[in-house]
């Protein structure tokens, strides 16, 4: 029972194990994470990349590193705890704290990089260091960085310096634009640097999601109307003050911040421009003194009507104005129309109080020195004399306001005059159109009653008079079509709402200038004739060229790739919607010839001139712009060079522009080689007479397609090459008799082995292998890409001599003088079949070895003894023996023979060993003769008698038989050896069993 509850919890208990370390486990699990890219970032702005971990156990305080990611590189940039961790091109920024770690926390820190260079681009990883134990979780992270141009421009155009007035009005305007392929939102602020001023304060900004904010300081005048800034175009952006104050002065500049939106959502600065800026006089009002102070009252200027808006202003001149407190009241004919009180409150006196409720009036504070009241519709009744009225006060304890002197401005009438009808003409119209687009011009007419006609006049210079276009009348009825007009498609509509249209059809630069709408209105009089009233209005329109509006820009992330990598070119055209035609243009490298890659007609007609299949072309019609992208999908070293997008503008089959892009240059470079060698050995050791194999290997390649040139050196001379068709040639190094010996053999595809056959001993030295790699671009030219080189030592040896001589010591005792002896020499072996032999016989005496006879190798014989009879045999191959015919006193001692190995290499005849014999020893036995001798002088002349005739009778035979010898030499000459006539022996059989004589 027990062992049935065991096993019954084992199963619950392994599980929950289980869990508890896979819990471990993953709670201790590394995640390192870097801000999400991609990035695009903008060349020589600073930029910030955020990393951290989480995860982690131990000490709180991480180690990181970063490390750019290059195709086939990898470079260490900065670690924040190896100082020497950077590789040479990031060492100086590093120093000099362009780049640098700042760390958030233990587990957080910032990459910062304060000027951004292009070779900063690519895949940024940020790593965590491993301090030990299992590794478990991502220890780095990658995000990939974009460095981009800055296109992003800004300036100002306007006069440097302004001298102003309180109250005047300011407008100043900048342009701002960016060029930026990456979609970008732009910020503009005003700013003023006052002469007090530590930094310039912003005025206001239109933000990038197109808000307007004011600045600090500024709030109350925005609100007020006093500051603004309007947005002109696409480029210009206007500042507004209607009226400076003396706190205005200083100088005025406009700063632009262009931002892009991250992956995260996040939107980041990547570039500012500030502008030039206008240094702007306020001239001060000053109050005569600090005890008093002046009113002026400004009014509306000009003649006004019901309905105009009117505008009084009141301006408070003092010393220290922020230190008083004031009280204003407006006066029309004496009577109080509206105060604004020392604590600001607004309080509007009788009839008025329904108008400032009906919001037909509003009177404001518009700065410390300026209180304005404005009738938005003027009525007749506010015809009259205004006046401002100013108390001084100061304020009691209790919060109330003393009163303390008055001042009342000049008065100013303001006539407002009736209208006799409520007629109204406003005109609507854009301020530019573009050419060959109808113009629309549009008079909006209201408060009429009776039956309208219009008439329609142009100027197109200032200085110039209205001419009329053409007329409709309250009937309907279009005519009076001015001159110019008459074979123009012009037409003038009128809506039922009473609104008025000029159209002219296909707009020409001559239709510029200010059109004039002159609108009558028609009652009937009593008398029963028709009166007009009549109201007319103009504006100004700008008919633009099509060649003035549209912009040709040609750009390209990839102007500088590899060989074999796709370009591609964007031509932009930004202008008015046209038909276009397009030129790709292309000039070489090295060429001041244009060349024409294909063209696109306005019709869509496509020529290509160039070979298409090197080319693509895609055309995309964006709202914005048209874009032709050119793609060359596998780029060549002949498509190096400039491209330039030409675009010809047509308005119904009429050249209506024509534009050039910017040249750009695209550069196609080889790609890095891969390539590496190996040979087996740097050394390679030999005997003479076999065959030396010397290889090199390529072990890795660029691509699977590349070819290889080979050269091999001896020395510093060209032994063999082997071209791209494996041709091979050989050089000078090779020789006549070389090149019959040497071979060049290609193991599997990439390996070279040269084999020199039967080496010699001269063949020794240095061999140099020099591979060249070749690889093919698209259009079928070879080009090359890398040369390597590996060397090998060849030694050659002299084979190792197997040359032996019989070595065995002899003892000869000699008791007959009349007997002679023979020195053997026998070879016991030797180092070759084809090894001849040099025998030379020695005597030694007291001075050293002498000479005595030598058989060369060459079969010529030489005796040092000329006044011996020495014989010499041969009756074996490698059996020499040499005889001394008859002893004499003087031949006791030893003797032995050396003999000299000889091999023919390259048709010449080198010793190859030497090894010598043992000794013969010679002892002559005289002591019986001396016993008989009584008379040694008779004994000596008994012997020397016969000797002398024995001579004599030697010499006559001998020069019998040398006759005899001369005789017969044609028929042994084979056999027969003579000292200055070297013969070839015959074979042994012949000759092995025969002795020679010599007598020299």
């Amino acid at each position: 029972m027990v062992d049935f509850w065991c096993q019954k919890w084992k199963l619950p208990l392994l599980l929950c194990l289980t869990g508890l370390l896979q819990w471990d486990l993953c709670s201790g699990q590394i995640q390192v994470q870097i801000q999400e890219g991609p990035l695009f970032r903008v060349k020589g702005y600073p930029i910030s990349i955020s990393c951290n971990v989480t995860g982690f156990t131990g000490p709180s305080k991480r180690d990181f590193e970063f490390i750019l990611k290059k195709p086939n590189m990898e470079l260490n940039m900065i670690s924040t705890s190896d100082p020497n961790f950077a590789y040479g091109i990031f060492s100086d920024r590093i120093r000099n704290k362009e780049i640098y770690v700042e760390r958030l926390s233990g587990s957080s820190v910032v990459l910062w990089i304060k000027d951004l260079q292009e070779n900063d681009a690519g895949d940024l990883l940020c790593g965590t260091i491993h301090t030990g134990g299992t590794y478990f979780g991502d220890y780095d992270d990658e995000a990939k960085l974009n460095v981009i141009a800055d296109t992003l421009e800004a300036s100002y155009s306007g006069s440097p310096s302004q001298s102003l007035s309180e109250g005047d009005p300011l407008q100043l305007e900048c342009q701002v634009s960016s060029q930026t392929f990456q979609h970008t939102h732009l910020s503009v602020t005003w700013f003023l640097h006052g002469e007090l001023d530590e930094n310039p304060r912003p005025i206001i900004t239109l933000d990038k999601d197109l808000t307007v904010k004011p600045g600090a300081g500024f709030e109350d005048r925005y609100r007020a109307g006093l500051i603004g800034m309007d947005k002109v175009e696409d480029t210009t952006y206007r500042l507004k003050m209607p009226q400076v104050q003396q706190s205005d002065q200083g100088k005025f500049f406009c700063k632009a911040i262009e931002w892009i939106q991250d992956p995260d959502r996040s939107w980041t600065q990547i570039a500012h421009k500030t502008t030039a800026a206008c240094d702007v006089e306020i001239k001060r009002i000053v109050a005569p003194d600090a005890d008093s102070f002046s009113v002026n009252l400004k009014a509306s200027k000009g003649p006004l009507q019901e309905g105009d808006a009117l505008d009084i202003r009141c301006s408070v001149n003092a010393q220290n104005l922020p230190g008083h407190f004031f009280s204003v009241t407006w006066l029309k004919d004496q009577q109080r129309v509206a105060q604004i009180g020392s604590s600001g409150v607004l309080t509007v006196f009788d009839s008025y109080k329904e108008r400032e409720n009906a919001a037909e009036m509003i009177a404001v504070k518009t700065s410390h020195m300026d209180y304005l009241l404005t009738i938005r519709s003027a009525r007749t009744e506010d015809h009259g004399q205004y006046q401002c009225e100013v108390w001084q006060e100061n304020m009691n304890e209790d919060g109330t306001f003393k009163k303390i002197q008055k001042q009342i401005s000049s008065p100013e009438t303001v006539s407002i005059t009736a209208k006799e009808s409520n007629l109204a003409v406003v005109m609507l119209m854009k301020d530019a159109v573009t050419e060959g687009d109808a113009l629309h011009v549009s008079c909006s007419v209201s408060g009429f009653k009776g039956p309208l006609s219009v008439s329609w006049q142009h100027k197109k210079d200032p200085g110039a008079s209205f001419s009329d276009v053409v007329s409709l009348t309250h009937e309907g009825v279009m005519k009076d079509v001015g001159a110019r007009y008459q074979s123009r498609n012009v037409q003038t509509f009128h809506s039922p709402a009473g609104n008025f249209t000029l159209q002219l059809g296909a707009s020409s630069i001559s239709d510029s200038g200010e059109y004039k709408c002159i609108v009558s209105e028609w009652t009937v009089q009593s008398n029963g004739e028709m009166k007009a009233i009549t109201q007319s209005q103009q504006k100004a329109i700008t008919v633009k060229s099509v060649d003035s509006l549209m912009v040709v820009s040609l750009t390209s992330r990839t102007t500088k790739v590899p060989i074999d990598s796709p370009v591609q070119l964007l031509c932009r055209v930004r202008g008015p919607k046209v038909s276009l035609a397009l030129r790709w243009m292309f000039q070489p490298h090295n060429s001041s010839v244009q060349t024409n890659i294909l063209s696109v007609s306005h019709t869509g007609e496509m020529e290509w001139r160039a070979d298409q299949r090197n080319y693509q072309l895609n055309i995309q019609a964006q709202p914005e712009d048209t874009r032709f992208t050119l793609m060359v999908p596998r780029a060549s070293k002949q498509q190096k060079g400039q491209y330039q997008c030409q675009v010809d503008a047509y308005q119904k089959d009429v050249q209506k522009a024509f534009k050039h892009s910017n040249l750009l240059a695209v550069i196609v470079h080889k790609p890095d080689s891969k390539m590496s060698l190996f040979s087996p050995t740097s050394r390679l050791e030999t005997a003479v007479d076999t065959d030396a194999k010397l290889e090199c290997s390529v072990m890795t390649t660029t691509t699977n397609t590349s070819r290889f040139t080979i050269t091999w050196m001896f020395g510093s001379q060209v032994l063999l090459t082997m071209d791209l068709d494996a041709v091979v040639k050989f050089g000078p190094a090779a020789g006549l008799e070389m090149d019959q010996r040497i071979r060049l053999e290609i193991r599997q595809k990439q390996n070279f082995q040269m084999i020199i056959q039967k080496v010699r001993t001269s063949d020794s030295g240095q061999y140099q292998c020099e591979v060249e790699e070749w690889l093919q671009d698209p259009l079928g030219d070879w080009y090359s890409l890398k040369k390597m080189s590996v060397s090998t030592e060849l030694v050659v040896q002299e084979k190792e001599s197997k040359l032996r001589v019989q070595k065995d010591n002899q003892m000869l005792n000699i008791t007959n003088h009349q007997a002679g002896f023979t020195i053997d020499c026998v070879i016991t072996s030797q180092s070759s079949d084809k090894s001849v032999f040099e025998v030379t016989w020695f005597k030694v005496q007291e001075q050293g070895a002498v000479a005595i006879f030598t058989a060369r190798h060459d079969g010529i014989l030489h005796s040092e003894i000329p006044d011996r009879n020495l014989v010499f045999g041969r009756p074996l191959a490698t059996h020499y023996k040499l005889t001394v015919p008859q002893i004499n006193p003087t031949d006791i001692g030893q003797y032995y023979c050396q003999v000299e190995e000889w091999l023919l290499t390259a048709n010449t005849w080198k010793k190859f060993a030497s090894d010598k014999s043992g000794e013969l020893s010679i002892y002559v036995h005289t002591e019986g003769d001396f016993k008989k001798q009584t008379d040694p002088l008779g004994t000596a002349l008994g012997v020397t008698i016969p000797l002398i005739c024995f001579l004599v009778l030697v010499i006559i035979l001998l020069l019998i038989k040398d006759h005899k010898k001369n005789s017969e030499l044609k028929k042994k000459k084979d056999c027969l050896w003579a000292e200055n006539n070297p013969l070839t022996p015959l074979p042994e059989k012949t000759c092995a069993a025969e002795d020679y004589s010599l007598v020299q």
